[in-house]
């Protein structure tokens, strides 16, 4: 599974632009999952991207394979070992 920085989380990561995280094949979890298990090498990235419920923040946008959860299942989303995960902060303005 490959997590996709953008480049405010990448100074949590050794200023990796993307994260390699292998699962043993066939495994499925979802992408609350997927961030708490990133979030056991890279804890500041979790906590910027899951609330304390272990939901996806406001401010976050998730793509998975291109694409947004939120228009899928949320944090609920389904991924597996060759998913491909983008972190997006939210654009907001008027």
């Amino acid at each position: 599974m490959l997590f996709h920085l953008p480049s405010a989380l990448r100074r949590f990561a050794g200023d990796k632009e993307v994260v390699d995280m292998r699962l043993p094949l066939d495994v499925r979890m979802t992408v609350s999952d997927a961030f708490v298990m990133l979030g056991r090498d890279y804890p500041a990235i979790r906590q910027r991207v899951l609330d304390d419920q272990s939901g996806i923040r406001r401010h976050v946008n998730v793509f998975v394979n291109g694409e947004n959860v939120r228009f899928m299942q949320g944090a609920l989303t389904q991924v597996s070992d060759d998913s491909e995960i983008w972190i997006y902060p939210a654009l907001s303005g008027g």
